[in-house]
């Protein structure tokens, strides 16, 4: 077993570690954002956060920037959601951290909801994709919650939700 933290060891230094070692196991990341990736042989096999599977949970994991890890050898998937080769995989992580910069600098606060502001209007036009985004502020749920029900890659939503914050036209609460 090996454990470790990764503001000390970064994420991305981690999986290439263990990726490269060619091991096979479970990593589980104690963190608001964290959940588990399960290797196989230098391949990501699965990915799984609170709610999410597959490749949206490998999205949220690679935002990770801090939390507890530990990496449980010879542990089998419950299921196979990823087909991700070592460069694959970590390329694609790369690209995804990267991704994430803006994103986390504008709804650094998972546990807070966002609702609609007074400057909204039913008249706003929207595209199909951002009304699925927008709908998912009705009940009040944390970012994190919304996230995790609307079965899309986080940072898309994310993404999807900024232009609305930025307008005004949507708040943290």
């Amino acid at each position: 077993m090996v454990r470790g933290d990764l503001t000390v060891f970064p994420f991305l230094s981690v999986m290439q570690m263990l990726l490269t070692s060619g091991r096979a196991g479970r990593l589980s990341v104690d963190h608001p954002r964290g959940g588990q990736l399960w290797l196989d042989r230098g391949d990501i096999i699965h990915a799984r956060t609170n709610a999410l599977r597959g490749e949206p949970a490998l999205q949220l994991l690679s935002s990770l920037d801090g939390g507890l890890f530990t990496f449980e050898p010879d542990v089998e998937a419950p299921e196979r959601t990823l087909h991700l080769r070592r460069d694959m995989a970590l390329h694609r992580m790369l690209e995804e951290s990267d991704g994430w910069t803006t994103a986390l600098r504008t709804f650094p606060d998972w546990s807070r909801s966002l609702r609609f502001t007074g400057k909204w209007s039913d008249a706003q036009p929207v595209s199909r994709t951002q009304y699925r985004a927008l709908s998912l502020l009705e009940g009040s749920a944390s970012i994190q919650v919304m996230l995790e029900r609307s079965g899309e890659p986080p940072r898309a939503v994310l993404d999807t939700l900024r232009p609305f914050l930025m307008a005004g036209l949507i708040e943290q609460v």
